[in-house]
């Protein structure tokens, strides 16, 4: 098996995958996405680099995912803050919903708010 490494037994039921080439084999249940390990028997399956993913997986590791919506980026233009990718659109003040990308912004308890709502709602007097 090319996931547990364990001999496949002589009538036990194996999985090959073609886009892996004809040398591998899986038990049925070794053949999972390396990312998360859901079960890819009987599913859409992804090989790249000698892995196998599941679509989700595999779609991220070619697109950054927008922490906003949860939505693959596609564009080239996005906004990396907080270590997440956004879509520029989705990168806004907690308060007033205006888009921070490319402007200075604070934290307010983990949640991200423009200077001015910072300065109306949460600074001190």
């Amino acid at each position: 098996c090319y996931h547990c490494k364990l001999n496949m037994k002589e009538g036990d039921p194996a999985v090959y995958a073609e886009r892996a080439g004809y040398d591998k084999l899986w038990h049925p249940g070794c053949f999972i996405c390396c990312t998360c390990g859901e079960l890819l028997v009987d599913m859409i399956y992804f090989w790249k680099n000698g892995n196998l993913y599941c679509g989700r997986h595999y779609c991220d590791s070619e697109r950054p995912r927008c922490a906003g919506c949860d939505e693959l980026i596609f564009s080239n233009e996005y906004t990396l803050a907080e270590g997440q990718n956004w879509h520029l659109k989705h990168f806004c003040c907690f308060d007033c919903d205006c888009v921070l990308a490319g402007i200075t912004y604070l934290t307010v308890n983990d949640k991200p708010v423009c200077k001015s709502c910072y300065m109306k709602n949460h600074a001190v007097v």
